[in-house]
């Protein structure tokens, strides 16, 4: 299904990428234990922003994040450098993002069938 409003596909790309942070997050949270785990970090904010800028809908369709080994140093003894309490806290902010831009869509299309269907 493809949309041409601006709106629909930056907040279904929005959606995409914040299911990849809260993925990278869990998996981060899953190995806070494990003896040299090194955390992995995802970035998609600096491409977002220009995509969003130049108000080009390809652009913000092809928005790639970034997935990443962690320059964190670590602070254990066992050489993991995983902040349980920082993914933890990263991981719910994602997942309230997610859903209130879920919740926005769903209105989005709410407004959409309601337009179809007349009312």
């Amino acid at each position: 299904m493809d949309f041409s409003d601006k709106g629909v596909v930056l907040l279904s790309k929005l959606l995409d990428l914040t299911t990849t942070k809260n993925k990278v997050s869990a998996n981060n949270i899953a190995n806070a234990n494990t003896p040299g785990f090194k955390k992995y970090d995802v970035s998609f904010q600096n491409e977002l922003v220009k995509a969003v800028e130049s108000k080009n809908i390809s652009k913000i369709k092809d928005i790639q994040e970034k997935i990443t080994l962690s320059g964190d140093k670590s602070t254990r003894k066992d050489g993991n450098n995983v902040d349980l309490d920082k993914e933890l806290v990263s991981f719910y902010q994602m997942s309230d993002r997610h859903n209130v831009y879920l919740e926005i869509l769903s209105k989005k299309f709410k407004g959409m069938v309601a337009a179809i269907e007349g009312k």
